[in-house]
């Protein structure tokens, strides 16, 4: 073999070993791209179905809004609302995101109707099991839904609703002890308890709020969390203890739009009229889905929730591309603006009825 052969060898070899290079660099660059884009989906698909369960499950064995509701009596000192809205959460600095926030009200954490034996002052005893669910099994069972500071609703046999906050609860002597004293009456006024409050129906229900938050253990990073309210704040911002959990991870965005408000007040003609974005039930002197006096969550009828989740990683060969405006699809995320690229975006979307709201019909 010569010297020149040698050298053409050496010379094929090396354009063969950088073909095999390349190739084996754009195959692993697009499996490392599909991995964490099917990651991102996975993420948006389990956070978009929590939320849309609860979301659907808001009212559930509540009050849409005891403010305009009948059927509750006495009034909370603060009115009790199952679905608010706000523009809440963390943006990253990329353009025209503003995160939306849904606070709402149900019976979250069991859905399970309990029977009194007897509600004298500030406590109420249940019963094993008559009508309504089996007493829990356990005390940790028992422990997880009578919480302290979660509302007790209370219906009486004219199916008046009272809530009242709890303050402790015993598994042994099945006792539920509540802030203040349950309301009594006698005919003909019939807002509250008649004698020793015998068989009357019993649940819990609480406060969660879905809202977007920069994760503290990596730098932009941001999370969805669902995260349990204190009823005692007017203003739904006091944290319960440990209430805090991470539904999805890398969130890019969260918007709620196409609300379907039924405008008709006699409730036998139904009237839907959308707002196709937050600005229309909270901005220009709507307040229809916020927590002032003049908000109107029992007339939703539906939402559209949209999550969009983002790569873990940028990508150098995927361009940052500014949003720009709100309602855009967004086709990029800005991680960090000192390095090249961006992350890749998945965007998933559902609507959801509010069928509580339509059953209750408060008006």
């Amino acid at each position: 073999m010569t010297l020149i052969e040698l050298m053409v060898a050496m010379a094929l070899a090396v354009i063969l070993v950088m073909a095999i290079y390349y190739i084996y660099t754009v195959t692993t660059r697009s499996y490392r791209v599909q991995d964490q884009t099917l990651q991102a989906m996975e993420q948006a698909r389990f956070g978009l179905d929590q939320l849309r369960r609860d979301v659907a499950a808001a009212g559930f064995l509540a009050t849409p809004n005891s403010a305009a509701d009948l059927n509750v009596c006495p009034k909370p000192a603060v009115p009790l609302r199952a679905f608010s809205v706000a523009r809440a959460g963390a943006t990253n600095g990329n353009a025209n995101l503003q995160p939306n926030s849904v606070t709402l009200m149900g019976a979250f954490w069991n859905p399970a109707v309990y029977t009194t034996r007897s509600v004298i002052g500030k406590v109420i005893t249940l019963q094993d099991q008559t009508d309504g669910a089996q007493f829990p099994d356990t005390q940790t069972d028992f422990n997880q839904v009578f919480v302290p500071n979660r509302l007790l609703r209370i219906v009486n046999a004219e199916q008046f609703e009272m809530y009242y906050r709890i303050e402790s609860a015993n598994f042994t002597a099945r006792t539920i002890t509540v802030v203040d004293p349950v309301a009594t009456t006698s005919p003909p006024d019939f807002c509250g308890i008649q004698g020793f409050g015998v068989g009357l129906e019993v649940s819990v229900v609480g406060f969660v709020r879905y809202i977007l938050v920069d994760d503290p253990d990596e730098a932009g990073k941001v999370d969805l969390v669902r995260q349990e309210l204190d009823p005692r704040d007017a203003a739904l911002q006091t944290l319960m203890p440990n209430a805090t959990i991470r539904v999805a991870e890398y969130v890019a965005d969260l918007q709620l739009y196409d609300f379907a408000m039924d405008t008709d007040i006699s409730g036998r003609a139904p009237f839907l009229t959308i707002f196709p974005t937050v600005a229309g039930v909270l901005d220009t002197g709507a307040s229809l889905l916020n927590l002032t006096d003049a908000a109107r969550p029992q007339d939703l009828r539906y939402v559209t929730l949209k999550l969009t989740t983002r790569t873990p990683d940028e990508d150098e060969t995927w361009p940052y591309r500014p949003r720009q405006n709100p309602f855009d699809p967004i086709e990029s995320y800005e991680v960090d603006g000192a390095m090249a690229g961006a992350a890749r975006t998945v965007t998933l979307a559902t609507r959801v009825a509010l069928d509580s709201f339509q059953v209750r019909n408060v008006k």
